[in-house]
C-alpha cells in the first residue's frame, strides 16, 4: 500500500504496525476462513506462482506456500512484513519472499505471477484504480486474481456487534453509513477490476463466522487487534480506554450468549483473470 500521505488513517502503515501482534492471535483466525475460500476457488498447482498484495502477516501466503512454487508478499506495514516472515520461518517455508513495500508500485516485473490475492488490503489503498492495475500488470496472460472486501456492515452480524458495543459508550456517536463509494458496492468492485484489465470479473458473497467460548473471549475479539479502535486507544490513553471496554463488556454481556456463541461476517470475494 502507498507511503504517500493518506486521508484514510486506515491507508497508514501505523496503526496496522501497532496492531500487528494482537492481529494474528484475535484478527487473523477469522480472516483465515475468507482465505480458504479464495484459495479453493484458485485451484493451486506445483507449478504456480504467487503474488500477495497487502498480504498482512501471511494469512494467504503461509496456507499456499506448500502447494506452489513460490510466493511474494508485500506490505506496507514494516510490522506485518516481520510477522509473515516469522511465521513462515516457523513453519518451515523457504518459498516465500516477503517484502515492506507499496501495492501502488509493485517491484516485480510484468506477467510475473499464475496467481494473485489481496485479501482485506486493496480495499484501502488510496487509489484503488492504481491497485488493481499493478495486480493486473504483474499477472501472467491466462493468471488469476482473487481479491476480498468487507460488504456493507448490516451483513456483518459480527461487525454489528463491535458497533453496537462502542456505541454504548458514546450513544451520541453516529452509525457507520453505507458508502456506495467503496468495495462494499459489489458492482463498483466489479467495475473497478474490470477497469483495470481483468475478465471474466465475478464477485460473490462469502459469510463466514467463528465461534466464541465466553464473554471473555468475544469482548477480547471485538476490541484487539483492530486499526480503528487502537487508533481511538492511543488518543483517549489507557485509563480511559479501559473504563470503555468495560462498558463495551457490560453491553456484550447483557445482550449475547448463551455460550458458545457463534457471529461472522460477510465479504465479497472478487475473482478476474488476465487476458
Amino acid at each position: 500500500m502507498s507511503t504517500s500521505p493518506p486521508s484514510n488513517p486506515l491507508s497508514s502503515p501505523q496503526p496496522w504496525n501497532w496492531v500487528a501482534d494482537d492481529y494474528v492471535i484475535v484478527t487473523m483466525p477469522l480472516l483465515g476462513l475468507f482465505a480458504d475460500v479464495a484459495i479453493e476457488r484458485a485451484r493451486l498447482e506445483p507449478t504456480m506462482r504467487v503474488v500477495d498484495v497487502a498480504a498482512g502477516p501471511g494469512t494467504v501466503a503461509c496456507k499456499v506456500a506448500g502447494r506452489v512454487a513460490s510466493v511474494n508478499t508485500i506490505d506496507f506495514s514494516a510490522e506485518m512484513v516481520a510477522r509473515c516472515q516469522a511465521r513462515a520461518q516457523a513453519l518451515g517455508l523457504r518459498n516465500i519472499a516477503a517484502i515492506q513495500g507499496d501495492g501502488h508500485a509493485l517491484p516485480y516485473a510484468d506477467a510475473s505471477f499464475d496467481l494473485g490475492f489481496s485479501m482485506f488490503g486493496l480495499m484501502f489503498f488510496p487509489d484503488r484504480a492504481r491497485g488493481f492495475a499493478e495486480l493486473c500488470r504483474v499477472m501472467r496472460p491466462g493468471g488469476r486474481a482473487f481479491v476480498t472486501s468487507w460488504a456493507s456492515v448490516e451483513k456483518s452480524p459480527l461487525m454489528l456487534a463491535r458497533i453496537a458495543a462502542f456505541m454504548a459508550v458514546d450513544p451520541t456517536a453516529p452509525p457507520p453509513q453505507k458508502n456506495v463509494m467503496t468495495l462494499e458496492d459489489p458492482a463498483l468492485f466489479a467495475r473497478e477490476m474490470e477497469a483495470a484489465g481483468f475478465v471474466d470479473v465475478t464477485i460473490e458473497p462469502v459469510y463466514r463466522d467463528r465461534e466464541y467460548l465466553g464473554l471473555d473471549e468475544l469482548c477480547e475479539g471485538l476490541t484487539r487487534g483492530n486499526p480503528p479502535l487502537e487508533i481511538i486507544r492511543r488518543e483517549v490513553g489507557e485509563t480511559e480506554w479501559n473504563r470503555r471496554v468495560g462498558i463495551m463488556r457490560d453491553y456484550l454481556a447483557a445482550h449475547h450468549g448463551p455460550y458458545p456463541l457463534r457471529l461472522g461476517s460477510t465479504s465479497y470475494l472478487g475473482q478476474g483473470r488476465k487476458p
